[in-house]
């Protein structure tokens, strides 16, 4: 029994000793990690800067760099907007513009068209220069064609006889009725009076030949040009049309915004054609007209020469 005591005494003995050692080396190793920890650097000015307050549990964190200033004051009592700094402001941003579609004019069209179009173009603008200034001489003439014919028919109507209109008409050498005239005269002063009236004649169908073919000039151009400008119109809008389905078929695109330029300019080449070609059908209708009746007075013309010669040798 006395054994049995003395150990149990022993024993808790060793477990206190045990127990105070493992504090002790606890504490050594706390003491140890504070005196390894760095130390906070300086604060701007040589003085140390002052811990942080502990929290308080249960408070909210606060940043005091996040809290807002508060509001400057005016006189009026109101509060006054802080300056803004001009350079910290962004630049406006300029509004976008739409990119505006291009006009189609026919000066557009001409520029854009392609090398064989511009050729058809070309050319039939100068048939239409051609033909205007063609008109505008030949509707001159005629207008002076016209008064200086009615003053040789007064001149012949009141000579006494067809010799002497004759010689009053050599003032008037540039007029169809005045060479008529002077070539009947030249066969009365001939001398042969037999068969004067069959060689008047003749000379005058020779002059009268003459002037159809003065009277006729320019007219082939007006037939041409009206009878081919429209088809040389067209052939230069089968060969846009042609080039336009060919840029589809490359950029692979039925956007009429992109087709419409080309197509216009292939039609812009039948548009000058028919332009060229209506003027031209026009004016070559009523100068066929007005040949057609000068040569109808130049007949009954020389039917009246050719009455008054009968009159004169065959009575």
């Amino acid at each position: 029994m006395e054994r049995v005591t003395v150990n149990k005494g022993s024993g808790m003995t060793m477990a206190r000793v045990t127990a105070a050692a493992g504090l002790v080396f606890g504490l050594a190793l706390m003491a140890t990690a504070s005196w390894a920890q760095p130390a906070p650097p300086p604060a701007p000015g040589g003085a140390a800067a002052p811990a942080a307050a502990p929290a308080q549990p249960g408070a909210p964190a606060t940043d005091p760099a996040a809290e807002p200033a508060p509001p400057v004051i005016g006189p009026d009592g109101l509060p006054v907007a802080p300056a803004v700094d001009p350079a910290a402001v962004p630049p406006p941003v300029p509004p976008v513009e739409e990119a505006k579609p291009e006009d189609i004019t026919p000066i557009t069209m001409f520029l854009k068209a392609s090398i064989v179009v511009q050729a058809v173009m070309t050319l039939l603008l100068l048939w239409s220069v051609v033909t205007w200034a063609l008109m505008i001489s030949k509707l001159t003439f005629f207008s002076g064609l016209s008064g200086r014919t009615n003053r040789v028919l007064q001149v012949f109507r009141s000579a006494s006889s067809v010799a002497d209109a004759a010689k009053n008409a050599k003032a008037f050498r540039d007029n169809p009725f005045g060479r008529m005239l002077i070539a009947a005269g030249d066969e009365i002063a001939s001398g042969k009076k037999g068969g004067v009236s069959g060689r008047v004649s003749q000379r005058m169908g020779i002059v009268q030949a003459e002037v159809g073919e003065e009277l006729s000039a320019g007219m082939g151009i007006f037939a041409t040009v009206g009878s081919i400008a429209a088809f040389v119109g067209l052939f230069g809008t089968v060969w846009g049309i042609m080039n336009s389905f060919i840029g589809i078929a490359q950029t692979q695109t039925t956007n009429l915004a992109v087709v419409a330029p080309g197509i216009a300019e292939a039609l812009f080449a039948t548009g000058i054609g028919l332009f060229a070609a209506v003027p031209a059908v026009i004016f070559y209708n009523m100068f066929a007209r007005r040949i057609g009746a000068y040569q109808t007075r130049m007949d009954n013309f020389s039917s009246e020469i050719l009455v008054r010669v009968a009159r004169e040798f065959e009575a």
